[in-house]
C-alpha cells in the first residue's frame, strides 16, 4: 500500500515537471506567422492653450468629461481687449452715421439740381417768349405810330386848311368842325401809339431782364454741381475712414472672440490644468484633451522581426481589464532602428535593436484608456492561424 502511494507520488511529479517544461517550452516560442509585442495605450494629445493674457472667468471642464469639438472650454476676460472692442465699435457707428449723412446731403441735393434745371429750362423759354412778343408788340407800336402820323399829317393840313377857309367864310363851321374833330382824333390816336411803344419798350426791357434770371438760375445750378462734388469727395473721405474703423473692429472682434477657449475637437478631457481666477497669459495652458475613438499602441519589434511587419497588418490587442480583444492594424512603421527603450517590453533581452510599430486600435465605445498596458499580437503570415 505505501509503495503503491509512493508510486502514485513518483508520476504525478514526473507529469507536473514535464508540464513545466512544455509550458517554458512553448510559452516562449512565438505562434507561427504571428508577432508578440507589449507597449502602452497611448493617444494624441492637443493641449488647450489661451491666446490673450487676462484672468479665468470661468473653467468649465472636468477631468474624464467627454466634450464635442467647438464646445467652451473655458473663458478669459480681459480689460483691454473689451475697452479696444467697445472703442472701435463706437468710432465705426459714428463714421457709419457720417456716411449715411453724407450719402442723405447728395440724395437731397440731387433733387435740388434736378429742382434748379427745370427751373432753368422754364425761365430760358420764358424769357425768350416774352422778349420776342415784346420784339412783335414793339414792331406792331412801330407800325401803329407810322399809320398815326401819317393820318394825323393829312389831318393837320385839312385842320390849317379849314381854319383858313373859315376865315373867308368859304366852308361852314359844321364843315370845319368834322374836320377839326377828325384832328384831334387822329392826334389822339398818334399820342396813343406813342404810349403803345413806350409800354412795349418797357415790356421788351422787363424780358431782358428775365435773361438776367435765367443767367441767375444758370449760376444757381452750377453752385449746386460744385456743392455736389464736394459731397462726393466728404463721401469717398466718409467711406476710407468707415471702411478702417470696421477693419479695426474686426481686428477687436477676433481679440475678443479669443477670450472664449473652445474645443478644437472631439475628445475627453484628461487635464484640466488651470483653475476659474488664475491670471494667464498667452500660450498658457487650460487644458489637455484626447480622442479616445482615435489612439493606438507603440511596440517596439526586434530588428529580426521587422522585416515580416506590412503597413495594414492586422493585429489584436489583449489587456487585463477586458476578458476579450479589441482589433487593430499596423499604421506605421519606424524607418530607423533605436536602441531598446526602458518602457518598452521585448520579450528578449538580448535584442538590443529594435523599430517602433504604430498598431491603430479600433476603439469606439473608448474601453481602452491612455497608459493601460496591453500586449499585442501581430498576423504577418495571411495563412497564419490566431
Amino acid at each position: 500500500m505505501l509503495r503503491r502511494k509512493y508510486l502514485i507520488a513518483g508520476v504525478v511529479a514526473i507529469a507536473i515537471a514535464v508540464a513545466a517544461v512544455l509550458f517554458v517550452v512553448l510559452g516562449d516560442k512565438q505562434k507561427e506567422g504571428i508577432i508578440e509585442a507589449s507597449g502602452q495605450v497611448r493617444g494624441t494629445e492637443i493641449t488647450v492653450s489661451s491666446r490673450i493674457a487676462g484672468r479665468v472667468r470661468e473653467m468649465l471642464v472636468r477631468e474624464g468629461r467627454a466634450i464635442k469639438a467647438g464646445d467652451l472650454i473655458a473663458s478669459v476676460s480681459s480689460d483691454e481687449i473689451e475697452a479696444r472692442y467697445q472703442q472701435a465699435l463706437s468710432r465705426s457707428e459714428s463714421f457709419r452715421n457720417r456716411l449715411t449723412e453724407v450719402e442723405s446731403s447728395i440724395k437731397a441735393l440731387n433733387a435740388s439740381i434736378e429742382q434748379a434745371r427745370t427751373a432753368v429750362r422754364f425761365a430760358r423759354e420764358e424769357s425768350t417768349h416774352r422778349l420776342h412778343s415784346a420784339q412783335a408788340a414793339m414792331q406792331r407800336a412801330r407800325s401803329d405810330i407810322l399809320r398815326a402820323e401819317s393820318r394825323f399829317e393829312l389831318a393837320k393840313k385839312d385842320f390849317e386848311r379849314y381854319s383858313e377857309l373859315l376865315k373867308k367864310d368859304v366852308v361852314s363851321r359844321r364843315q370845319f368842325e368834322e374836320v377839326e374833330s377828325e384832328y384831334r382824333v387822329a392826334e389822339a390816336s398818334l399820342n396813343a401809339a406813342r404810349d403803345a411803344l413806350e409800354e412795349t419798350r418797357a415790356a421788351a426791357g422787363l424780358a431782358e431782364a428775365s435773361g438776367i434770371d435765367v443767367k441767375a438760375k444758370e449760376q444757381e445750378v452750377e453752385r449746386l454741381f460744385s456743392e455736389r462734388d464736394r459731397l462726393r469727395a466728404a463721401l469717398k473721405t466718409a467711406e476710407g475712414e468707415l471702411n478702417a474703423a470696421l477693419a479695426q473692429l474686426r481686428e477687436s472682434e477676433s481679440q475678443l472672440k479669443e477670450t472664449s477657449i473652445y474645443a478644437p475637437s472631439d475628445g475627453t478631457v484628461i487635464n484640466r490644468l488651470v483653475e476659474a481666477g488664475e491670471l494667464v497669459g498667452p500660450g498658457t495652458p487650460v487644458a489637455v484633451i484626447m480622442d479616445l475613438s482615435d489612439i493606438h499602441v507603440r511596440v517596439f519589434i526586434k530588428e529580426t522581426d521587422i522585416g515580416k511587419v506590412r503597413l495594414g497588418n492586422p493585429a489584436r490587442i489583449f489587456t487585463d481589464a477586458f476578458p476579450d480583444y479589441f482589433e487593430g492594424r499596423i499604421t506605421e512603421v519606424s524607418e530607423k532602428a533605436q536602441f531598446t527603450p526602458r518602457e518598452a517590453h521585448v520579450k528578449e533581452e538580448r535584442a538590443k535593436l529594435v523599430f517602433g510599430v504604430k498598431v491603430g486600435i479600433e476603439n469606439p465605445q473608448g474601453y481602452l484608456k491612455p497608459g493601460m498596458p496591453v500586449d499585442v499580437d501581430i498576423k504577418w503570415k495571411e495563412d497564419a492561424s490566431w
